[in-house]
Formats: structure tokens, C-alpha cells, sequence
């Protein structure tokens, strides 16, 4: 099962933020790890700091569009990577998604759950 999730990622090249798409684990099979780009981390701000009780991973697992995989897949054109995803044997895992949006243990940016079938 993976965890798809937006985060803002500042693009340095355009020199703009995108809001991205990210999924946790990495897929290393299937599908969907053939549109996954790993990208450091930027930083947004100064204050943004790793602390010691929740480290972060300095790498991102970011999904790229299916059709252009030299660009990051942006949230606002999250109907290609369902789309892909569903006629690549993926299945939105809406129970599992639900379940945790109404939990008390909140995951910043949560978009959904999606699982092979």
C-alpha cells in the first residue's frame, strides 16, 4: 500500500512552487515506480528544520507525469496519475483513506491510499 500525499516544493529552476504529489514507501515493482523521481528536499523557509523527534528524510519520492516524465506531476492534474494508475491495475483504496482523515493521527497533506491489486 502507498500513501500519496502533496507537499510544496520550491522549483529552482522556474523559480516557483509547485505543489507536488509525493508517495511513501518508494515503489521499486510495478507501474507507478516508473513515474517516481527522488528529489532532495528544499528548504521553504529558514525556520524549516529537521528536528530529532521527527526526522524527515532528505530525499522525496515525487511523482513525474506519466506523458512528460521530465516534469514533477502537479496536484491540480491529479486526474492523469488516477487515471494511470487505474488503467495500470492500481486500486484508490477509499476505505483505508477515510479511516484516516477522520483518526485523531493526522498525515499532513494526505491525498489518498492506493494499493495493486
Amino acid at each position: 500500500m502507498y500513501q500519496l500525499s502533496a507537499k510544496v516544493h520550491l522549483d529552482q529552476h522556474n523559480e516557483c512552487y509547485k505543489k507536488i504529489i509525493i508517495v511513501e514507501p518508494k515503489p521499486t515493482t510495478g507501474a507507478l515506480s516508473s513515474i517516481i523521481k527522488v528529489i532532495g528536499r528544499t528548504k521553504l523557509s529558514p525556520f524549516d528544520q529537521p528536528s530529532p523527534c521527527c526526522p524527515q528524510n532528505n530525499c522525496l519520492n515525487v511523482i513525474v507525469d506519466p506523458n512528460n516524465k521530465r516534469q514533477l506531476l502537479c496536484v491540480k492534474d491529479i486526474a492523469v496519475l488516477f487515471s494511470y494508475l487505474l488503467s495500470n491495475g492500481y486500486k484508490i483504496d477509499t476505505q483505508v483513506t477515510k479511516i484516516m482523515l477522520k483518526s485523531d493521527v493526522r498525515i499532513p497533506n494526505l491525498i489518498c491510499f492506493v494499493s495493486e491489486n
